[in-house]
């Protein structure tokens, strides 16, 4: 029998279903994390993607506390690691996927070739005298 006064336990989340890393969407555009490790933002930045500098929750209920430095979304990813919540346009991100895409393509049709699209010089020249 359950007391009426007696205050419930929260619900109980099972370990490796919270997701720290997780932001709420922004229509037209594609949002990720990029660890600041190195120049990685500043090739982000270079490639069109802006850090979202909007106050905003991160992850999921008390799975870990976003900080923010200035006004970018900075969680901690773990080991001293920070990263920083980035966006890119849409039409550029799927630019950018078409490209990927097209050069995956590139690579897969370079090892279907048949042995009449032999070039020479490549590896796995044979000669039968």
């Amino acid at each position: 029998m359950v007391e009426k006064n007696k205050p419930s336990r929260p619900k109980r989340i099972p370990l490796g279903t919270r997701n720290v890393l997780t932001a709420p969407k922004r229509e037209g555009y594609t949002r990720r994390f990029v660890n600041d490790e190195g120049n990685r933002v500043q090739t982000f930045q270079a490639a069109g993607y802006e850090v979202v500098k909007e106050r905003i929750n991160v992850g999921d209920h008390k799975a870990g506390k976003e900080t923010q430095i200035g006004k970018a979304v900075t969680p901690s990813v773990g080991g001293g690691t920070k990263a920083v919540l980035m966006e890119i346009k849409n039409e550029y991100y799927e630019e950018d996927q078409r490209e990927k895409h097209n050069r995956l393509k590139a690579v897969e049709n370079g090892m279907r070739r048949s042995r009449n699209d032999y070039r020479p010089g490549e590896f796995g020249e044979v000669n039968i005298s």
